[in-house]
C-alpha cells in the first residue's frame, strides 16, 4: 500500500489551489448548521456521502476551518498512483483486488484513527453513486473498522449537495449529522446507517439561505 505523508509545502500549495478552484466553479459554500463539539482525546472519522468527482475536495475544505487535526483519506491505489501528489496531504491507498493489501490498509487505518490528533475521511458507500439514490446502502468497511478499533472513536456523518439557483454558478451545501460514539455502533451499527441517511434527507429539506457559515466568504 501507499502510506500517507504530510508535507507542509504540499498543503500550502493545495490550499491555495483548492480555494481558487472552488471560487471559479461555485458561488457559495454553505455550512447549513454548526460544526459539533468533538472530544479532543478521542479518534474521529468523518463519513461524507459520495456522489461526484468533487467529494474529496469538498470534505477537506469543509472541515479545515473547524478541525485542526491531521487529515487522512483513503483512495483506490490505482488513483493514488496516478494522482501521487495527494499522498503528500494525507491520502493513502487501498487495493480492493488484493485481500492481503486490504488487511494491511485496514491495520494502517486503525493505527491512524487511534491517534486523537488525526481525522479520517471515509466514504461508507464505498463508491460513487447517483445523488438521488435512496436509501443509500452502507457497505461493511466502516463496520469492520469500528469492530477492529479498541480506542474510543467518534463517527460524524456529513452530507454534501450541489444546489443550483438564480446564479450562474451553483452553491455547495454541507450539513453535519449527529456525532456517534463507536461504543454505541459496535452493538448496533444500524444507528449509523439511519443517521447517515437522515442527515442527507435533512440537508435536502433545507431551502432557507440563512445558513450558519459561508466558507467561501473568507
Amino acid at each position: 500500500m501507499i502510506k500517507a505523508e504530510h508535507k507542509y509545502w504540499a498543503r500550502v500549495l493545495y490550499d491555495f489551489y483548492i480555494k481558487r478552484l472552488l471560487r471559479s466553479n461555485f458561488q457559495n459554500f454553505y455550512l447549513t448548521n454548526n460544526y459539533p463539539n468533538i472530544p479532543d482525546n478521542e479518534g474521529l472519522i468523518i463519513t461524507p456521502n459520495h456522489f461526484s468527482w468533487w467529494d474529496g475536495f469538498f470534505a477537506d475544505y469543509a472541515i479545515k476551518p473547524f478541525c485542526k487535526r491531521k487529515l487522512f483519506i483513503m483512495m483506490l491505489e490505482e488513483q493514488l498512483e496516478t494522482y501521487w501528489f495527494f499522498k503528500n496531504i494525507g491520502a493513502f491507498s487501498i487495493n480492493q483486488k488484493n485481500p492481503k493489501s486490504i488487511l494491511t490498509t485496514f491495520n494502517y487505518t486503525i493505527e491512524t484513527i487511534s491517534n486523537s490528533k488525526n481525522v479520517l475521511i471515509f466514504y461508507p458507500q464505498g463508491e460513487i453513486e447517483e445523488y438521488g439514490k435512496r436509501p443509500l446502502v452502507v457497505k461493511d468497511g466502516l463496520k469492520v473498522l469500528i469492530s477492529m478499533s479498541h480506542f474510543p472513536v467518534n463517527i460524524l456523518p456529513a452530507a454534501f449537495k450541489i444546489k443550483y439557483g438564480s446564479n450562474k454558478k451553483p452553491d455547495v451545501l454541507v450539513r453535519f449529522g449527529k456525532l456517534l460514539p463507536s461504543s454505541e455502533l459496535k452493538d448496533n451499527f444500524g444507528l449509523f446507517s439511519a443517521e447517515f441517511n437522515l442527515n442527507i434527507s435533512s440537508l435536502n429539506k433545507e431551502i432557507d439561505n440563512n445558513y450558519a457559515h459561508n466558507l467561501l466568504s473568507k
